[in-house]
């Protein structure tokens, strides 16, 4: 039995089974995790119907994490509320929604000072230019406040370069050091986190994490 995970942005296929493939690792589980699926509209009913549906009919099918940006609602009340239409369908595997708050990339926020300055080596081994040296977060610890963070790591690029999620999620996810994102207390890592630890002791069997209520 394996792991799915499904994505709505093509920029996250690779990267996203690469995160969680080392967190699941290093907490100490051993099942295999598939490559990431892109599946549109999990924000609504019939996104996370579809998705279900298309992962139910796998055999080898042991748990499936729901994985999308979430850009203005509220995680705290969107989760749950993603979580009862997950619920409702009764699927037999663990089913676990994490929205990221805003984009994907708050993930790096706190790694950038580690990126910055190297080449963002892509599967294929072609190096891209990467981040400028001297690259930091400028807020704090407030690490989602802010939209837009494909536009604003876009800026911190050499001069005739830009993020494209589709060629550099996956390299500088790799470079994404877990404990200093753990350390930061980016809020839906941690729900990340939670989510993973829930996954792997329901591995194979019913269950929906957020649970109802949050």
């Amino acid at each position: 039995m394996k792991g799915y995970i499904l994505v709505e942005g093509e920029g996250e296929l690779g990267a996203v089974e690469n995160l969680v493939t080392r967190l699941w690792q290093e907490a100490g589980h051993w099942q295999p995790w598939a490559p990431a699926i892109t599946c549109k509209n999990t924000h609504q009913r019939r996104g996370i119907e579809k998705g279900i549906g298309y992962v139910r009919a796998k055999r080898d099918a042991g748990a499936l994490l729901i994985l999308r940006d979430e850009d203005d609602a509220c995680p705290k009340q969107r989760g749950p509320e993603m979580a009862l239409w997950a619920r409702e369908l009764q699927p037999p595997f663990p089913v676990a929604v994490v929205l990221l708050h805003r984009e994907y990339e708050v993930l790096f926020l706190p790694c950038l000072e580690l990126m910055a300055g190297r080449p963002l080596i892509g599967p294929d081994g072609q190096e891209r230019p990467g981040l400028l040296p001297g690259t930091r977060w400028e807020h704090g610890e407030d690490w989602e406040r802010k939209r837009g963070l494909k536009e604003w790591l876009s800026e911190r690029f050499p001069a005739g370069r830009i993020y494209k999620p589709r060629f550099d999620q996956w390299p500088m996810t790799r470079m994404i050091d877990l404990p200093t994102l753990r350390a930061a207390g980016v809020s839906c890592f941690g729900t990340l986190e939670r989510a993973l630890a829930f996954l792997a002791s329901s591995f194979g069997r019913p269950g929906v994490y957020p649970p109802s209520g949050g």
